[in-house]
């Protein structure tokens, strides 16, 4: 496995877990799966083959032991050659029990796989999937419903930005 770690925050490299050796890398390579993982929910958004649009596809849901399989289905489907994972930190830049399980739960999926993973700040990207999703005009119901793969792609369209070009698949 390839992995990256990426990070809007002063943090520095890190690793999916202690010890693995991970370090900074260059940006993926397009098109990119973004997932938004929660505690009950996994947010998936994609981006196109230029890196310039990201849209949510689905949610996953946390509890089936097979969503990491169902997550690298979506990225087979739409051709993806790297994996984003909204990172969990603390509006001080910091790790908590959040991160950790972000981590864990990445870990999980870099096993089952060769493509590259990075990591991403994830801050505020629900709130802004929400008030994203309200300012649509959806009601309360439709915004829950959407909201984890709405994260995902807001996720994803933040990497894009820091990252203009980049490489293309």
């Amino acid at each position: 496995m390839k992995a990256a770690f990426c990070s809007t925050s002063e943090s520095g490299p890190s690793a999916l877990a202690p010890g693995s050796g991970l370090s900074s890398a260059s940006p993926l390579t397009l098109p990119i799966l973004a997932l938004d993982i929660g505690l009950k929910r996994i947010g998936v958004a994609v981006s196109d083959r230029l890196g310039i649009t990201a849209r949510g596809i689905a949610c996953l849901h946390r509890g089936d032991r097979a969503w990491p399989k169902q997550a690298l289905k979506y990225a087979q489907e739409y051709g993806c050659k790297g994996l984003l994972v909204g990172l969990a930190r603390n509006m001080d830049g910091s790790e908590g029990p959040q991160a950790a399980d972000c981590r864990a739960a990445a870990a999980e999926l870099a096993a089952l796989t060769e493509l590259p993973l990075a990591f991403w700040d994830e801050r505020l990207s629900s709130w802004t999937a929400k008030e994203r999703l309200r300012a649509q005009g959806l009601s309360e119901k439709k915004v829950a419903e959407r909201v984890d793969q709405t994260a995902a792609a807001v996720i994803l369209e933040d990497y894009l930005a820091a990252h203009p070009g980049p490489e293309r698949g």
